[in-house]
């Protein structure tokens, strides 16, 4: 990339984010209230904290009128945790959905900790942060409290078990006869992941604080439930509830033509050296922590340069055929794109690259999609595009295969970078895109179930139904 494409793509990065960032409500009621929630929970103050939080819980979906007792949902956003509540309770009238910006609960939250405190260091027994943990809790139960009396809240979701901010706030809602669940939306992990992630579930992570716990996969839940995260009768398997708009849009569009080029497209999505790999994100007085020199080995260093260059190559051996690079538009992704394509690389004019937003139009429009350790393998999935998996370079070392997201034979296998280039060109001019199947097969559909819980596109109405059965089990015990 050069330096002016590489410029604007951060210009538009920056658009995006900030378009995303004001589509939720909240974003500058939560910024100005900053120093009012820092000095009130510095003064234990839960009514001048009240004051400022009420005002920031929104209202974004109402029940439908007929309903006699709609269920009043606090949902707490995040990237990703957000489409899976529009895909789940988002469908459904009996909702009434309210969001809370998560900042506003960082700055009432980090008045009690030292800087070092992060979702990786609340659970490893330090003084300093255990001392705070009593005296949060119980500012948040006045707190809460004050704001429930009158709003009726029965239900707040977060999207991971562990995150520090939400832990003590979790407590004093459940106290005060709320539920708190979480729809736990990170659960990606390769058999080599597994036991790392046991590790920092029992040794780094406080057990969750709420009353039920949903995941994607069994993965997660089995990590989870031998950490002692949660009772293991209370973590349920519901599926990834974003993954069921592909499934449903598969069947609207079965045997139709979906293309949107005359040419076959090829869709690379880009990955970076340490996609999957190993990582803790944990502060130190020292800086970020680093890992054992086995798990830090872990990277695609050649293989960032072999997948990207035998795209560019693919592209200029096919000049009938469209090439699109998709790339996430954070630094990090950038670099390893200009580091795979080279410094001075010029594109042919059939390839092009894509940065940021949502690679749903392009998934569901390609021929044929390759990417490695990627969500969007599993999109691809489910929209019935065929997929080309790269297993060469580092991905085909013993030692690193653990940590590679396989499809078994769910997707084609590219062993070199050449049969890469060949694969790709020989699946795109198949066409799927101008008559896309409407029923998957039984790989697609194992491949499926094991790394994300959704073979039927069906995980919403399972989210659901635990949340209204999780609900309605509690009106029977109080």
């Amino acid at each position: 990339m050069t330096a002016l494409a590489e410029f604007k793509t951060h210009v538009a990065a920056f658009q995006r984010k900030t378009r995303t960032a004001l589509n939720l409500p909240g974003l500058f009621q939560a910024k100005f209230s900053r120093p009012g929630l820092i000095l009130g929970a510095r003064m234990g103050n839960a009514g001048l904290v009240a004051r400022l939080l009420k005002p920031q819980i929104v209202r974004i979906q109402k029940a439908a009128p007929e309903t006699a007792e709609p269920v009043n949902a606090v949902v707490l956003p995040k990237p990703g945790f957000i489409e899976d509540i529009t895909a789940s309770i988002g469908l459904d009238p009996r909702f009434n959905i309210y969001v809370l910006r998560r900042e506003a609960l960082k700055f009432i939250a980090q008045s009690f900790f030292p800087d070092t405190v992060d979702d990786n260091t609340y659970g490893i027994g330090e003084p300093a942060i255990e001392s705070g943990k009593p005296a949060l809790r119980a500012l948040w139960r006045d707190v809460w409290r004050r704001i429930n009396a009158d709003m009726g809240l029965d239900i707040v979701l977060t999207g991971n078990f562990s995150y520090f901010a939400e832990q003590e706030l979790a407590a004093a809602a459940e106290a005060d006869g709320t539920a708190f669940v979480a729809l736990h939306k990170e659960n990606l992990k390769t058999p080599g992941l597994e036991p790392m992630y046991e590790d920092i579930y029992r040794d780094r992570k406080m057990p969750f604080q709420g009353s039920l716990i949903a995941t994607y996969n069994e993965i997660e839940r089995g990590i989870q439930a031998r950490a002692g995260t949660f009772p293991a009768d209370r973590i349920k398997v519901a599926g990834m509830p974003r993954l069921d708009q592909l499934h449903h849009w598969r069947e609207r569009h079965a045997g139709r033509d979906v293309s949107i080029d005359s040419r076959p497209t090829v869709l690379f999505m880009s990955y970076n050296e340490k996609t999957g790999c190993p990582f803790i994100g944990r502060k130190t007085a020292a800086g970020q922590e680093t890992l054992a020199d086995e798990l830090d080995a872990v990277r695609w260093n050649d293989l960032v340069v072999q997948g990207h260059r035998a795209i560019a190559e693919l592209a200029r051996r096919n000049p009938d055929l469209r090439v699109v690079i998709k790339t996430k538009d954070h630094g990090w992704a950038l670099g390893a794109l200009r580091r795979g394509l080279g410094e001075s690389f010029q594109p042919p004019t059939n390839l092009e690259i894509v940065s940021g937003g949502d690679p749903f139009e392009l998934i569901v429009a390609a021929d044929v999609l390759a990417g490695f350790n990627s969500t969007s393998l599993f999109e691809a999935l489910a929209a019935n595009v065929p997929i080309v998996s790269l297993d060469f370079a580092e991905a085909a070392d013993p030692r690193f295969s653990p940590y590679v997201v396989d499809l078994g034979e769910a997707a084609d296998r590219a062993s070199s970078p050449e049969e890469f280039i060949e694969l790709l060109a020989a699946r795109a001019r198949q066409r799927s895109a101008r008559a896309r199947r409407g029923e998957l097969g039984e790989a697609q559909k194992n491949m499926l179930a094991h790394w994300v819980g959704n073979p039927d596109g069906r995980s919403g109405e399972r989210v659901i139904a635990l949340v209204l059965g999780h609900l309605e089990a509690r009106r029977g015990v109080h």
